[in-house]
């Protein structure tokens, strides 16, 4: 779950700056869209994601010189198209709510 929301982080972070520097993005991503319009989405996935390390309790040994907190480090450590070849997704613009959807169902 922690690295799917990871994959939602980066593909919003990546969407802002294309849209920043290029406009509009050809390739519209619906779920990343609705996601990017809801106010305190980045707090929320922030907390999210540090919490489920948290829960884990998986081990965080990173270096305070190489990343800035905690969730730098969970979400720097590995590069997000790693992760998404991981899932068979092809890149963070590609997640959709049936991946995470997918992993929610587990724990109904």
């Amino acid at each position: 779950m922690q690295d799917k929301l990871i994959i939602i982080y980066k593909g919003l972070q990546q969407r802002r700056s294309f849209k920043k520097f290029f406009g509009e993005d050809p390739k519209r991503n619906d779920f990343l869209e609705s996601l990017a319009s809801k106010r305190g989405i980045d707090d929320l996935l922030r907390e999210a994601i540090i919490e489920l390390a948290e829960f884990t309790r998986e081990d965080h040994d990173h270096s305070e010189d190489e990343y800035r907190d905690l969730f730098d480090y969970l979400v720097n450590r590995e590069p997000v198209e790693s992760i998404c070849m991981r899932y068979g997704i092809r890149g963070p613009d590609e997640i959709k709510l049936d991946d995470v959807a997918e992993i929610l169902s587990r724990f109904e």
